[in-house]
């Protein structure tokens, strides 16, 4: 006979919705990036801890504990017998680069709340919060007063805040080998800009504050087909599609005009209502599994923010292509008795060409990675250990390189569904 160990299973329910509850800790997005200053800000690639290894590919990857927004059709790959709950976290070291001076920054991120189970045998499910943008930077300059005078003004920008998303996701096995997907979004958030300019010669100072308060729902889809190509060898090709779709957003803009020598002071505070845009996209992938243990995959991916607008603004941004390549090795053939022997290995590169063009140099990233999976005792989970190491950007222009190092911790947790009742 089979039953549900339920005392386990909505203890760690409880403990699941009460982080899922705690979406603050989102909103506190940190990142040292004055690349963020751009559009909606700096993007975060929807990947587990498992695709961070893997340099983010994972369009065509399945597993029995893989909780997959990127693709939901992967879900249909989940283990029956496991409820998964996955927390993440990174943190990130980057050094700027600019006129051959440099400085080090240092950001902490949580990177996913999730947890997923299979419903039936051809149905599964997931509820997961991550982030979409991260906003962080402060920027100051000394520029010329128009006119042809000899005066300056100190201007300094800030930024902070960013965007998260609440998915629920469900993938449908439809036929044999072929799973779709599809992932319900409730985007929200808020991102802050301050500005402030202050005339050398005198006390007048103009500020302001705008705040972009965003909440909003939309949809995208994935699809999954496998097939055996060999008897060692099978084929899965992954695929992903959002249209582009409006988001509701509240634009707060706060102003402060102020000139001690005439005793004046302006404020001017206004609300505007209206949606931005989240881009269409589109992804391929394709992967190759021998013998369950190796498994090879490359992803495309494809976001269209040259056709997107901020209000009724247009934007300057362009269209973003990611390629990325990865291998998983699972070194655990079921008899390992050695540490190294039960451990999964994995490595992965990828090229970003970002949807940021300043002074016509697009701002690009690539980056190598690799990290480790080990299994908890008693089959309870696993730690998924990333690092990657890449540069965004470049010093061409007075622009800036950002040379950086992220590490990403996953702690996967199983808890069992069903257990046999033994007899006496």
């Amino acid at each position: 006979m089979w039953y549900r160990n339920n005392n386990n299973f909505f203890s760690t329910l409880f403990f699941v919705l009460v982080l899922l509850g705690s979406s603050s800790a989102f909103a506190q997005n940190n990142t040292s990036s004055p690349y963020s200053y751009y559009g909606l800000g700096e993007i975060s690639q929807p990947v587990n801890g498992k695709a961070a290894a893997l340099g983010g590919t994972n369009l065509a990857f399945r597993g029995g504990s893989n909780l997959n927004i990127n693709n939901p059709a992967s879900l249909t790959s989940l283990d029956s017998m496991k409820f998964v709950f996955n927390v993440g976290l990174t943190s990130k070291t980057s050094i700027m680069n600019q006129k051959g001076k440099s400085d080090t920054f240092h950001d902490n991120n949580f990177s996913e709340l999730s947890f997923g189970f299979r419903i039936s045998p051809s149905v599964a499910t997931a509820i997961g919060l991550v982030p979409f943008t991260n906003v962080g930077y402060e920027i100051a300059t000394k520029e010329k007063v128009a006119g042809g005078t000899n005066e300056f003004y100190q201007r300094s920008l800030s930024g902070t805040g960013g965007l998260n998303k609440f998915v629920w996701s469900t993938g449908v096995r439809v036929l044999k080998d072929l799973s779709l997907g599809i992932n319900g979004i409730f985007l929200f958030g808020n991102n802050t800009t301050n500005e402030n300019l202050t005339l050398e010669r005198s006390t007048y100072v103009y500020s302001s504050q705008q705040q972009l308060i965003s909440q909003g729902v939309y949809a995208n889809f994935g699809l999954q087909y496998q097939h055996q190509i060999h008897k060692d060898w099978e084929l899965t090709l992954g695929a992903n599609f959002q249209p582009k779709q409006s988001v509701s957003s509240k634009r707060k803009l706060y102003v402060t005009n102020y000139q001690s020598s005439l005793g004046d002071t302006v404020y001017k505070n206004t609300l505007d209502r209206g949606t931005f845009d989240v881009p269409m996209t589109y992804g391929f992938g394709v992967g190759m599994t021998k013998n369950k243990q190796l498994w090879l995959g490359a992803d495309y991916s494809h976001e269209q923010w040259s056709d997107t607008r901020i209000f009724t603004d247009s934007n300057s941004l362009v269209d973003r292509n990611r390629y990325s390549f990865g291998m998983n090795y699972i070194a655990n053939d079921g008899y390992a008795t050695k540490f190294l022997k039960k451990l999964t290995y994995r490595f992965g590169a990828f090229y970003d060409t970002g949807y940021i063009s300043v002074e016509n140099d697009r701002i690009q990233t690539r980056g190598l990675s690799f990290g480790i999976g080990i299994p908890m005792a008693k089959q309870k989970g696993m730690i998924n250990l990333a690092f990657e190491f890449g540069q965004t950007g470049t010093t061409t222009n007075d622009n800036i390189r950002e040379d950086y190092g992220k590490i990403t911790l996953e702690l996967s947790l199983f808890e069992r569904w069903f257990i046999k009742r033994k007899y006496q």
